[in-house]
């Protein structure tokens, strides 16, 4: 969910690609009607692997679970697309404060192995919020930001849909040349989704907790 540009001089690449790998806690819960005969059946709480890639203005997230994963009744896919700009109104050498806008879409699928039916929506949204950065040129930089969001969701094949409002919130703090010449980033981020479907089987609420390393290239 950032786009990373913090690097001065010859050496530190603005637009440095990063990969990560780290683990997210998952807590998928229902918000429906508690009467629905089908109330719940894809909640789920576990840990599972994040990879992520981000560059410029686009980040990229996968998070996958199953059973070679540790997760015995549930499969688990979340795939994010993540268009970042952001706009600084303070704007010094060392200090930025401003405006991130960002555009995104994502995949959620959640099925229950002893079920035919799965949870799977593709959503679309737009947010705003506040973005912090600081950087020290020849040794670390720091990047924080917030950002609301509210979109529309569909099922595969778009016959079930509705509302979804988002909030990711997330901090990376890079370390410069630390390795082979490479800069090590340490990424944290929090990821909420709540589902508002036509179908209130599908209501329901994401939380998301990941922690990444990740290694410019």
């Amino acid at each position: 969910m950032f786009s990373v540009g913090d690097e001065s001089e010859n050496r530190f690449n603005p637009f440095a690609p990063y990969l990560y790998i780290g683990v997210q806690s998952v807590d998928f819960s229902y918000t429906g009607n508690p009467n629905d005969p089908n109330a719940g059946d894809f909640n789920l709480s576990a840990f599972v692997p994040h990879f992520s890639f981000e560059t410029g203005g686009l980040d990229i997230g996968l998070s996958i679970g199953n059973s070679l994963t540790g997760l015995d009744d549930n499969t688990y896919f979340d795939l994010s697309l993540d268009f970042n700009n952001p706009f600084y109104f303070v704007r010094q050498p060392r200090f930025g404060l401003g405006i991130p806008l960002q555009l995104s879409t994502k995949i959620t699928s959640v099925q229950n192995t002893s079920l035919s039916n799965q949870f799977s929506q593709t959503n679309l949204s737009a947010g705003a919020g506040a973005i912090i950065r600081y950087i020290n040129p020849k040794k670390f930089s720091f990047l924080g930001q917030v950002i609301p969001g509210y979109g529309f969701s569909s099922a595969s094949g778009g016959f079930i849909g509705g509302n979804v409002f988002t909030f990711k919130a997330g901090a990376r703090f890079n370390l410069f040349d630390v390795l082979f010449g490479k800069n090590i980033s340490l990424g944290y981020n929090y990821l909420y989704d709540s589902y508002d479907i036509d179908d209130e089987e599908f209501d329901y609420n994401f939380n998301a907790h990941n922690l990444t390393l990740g290694i410019s290239f």
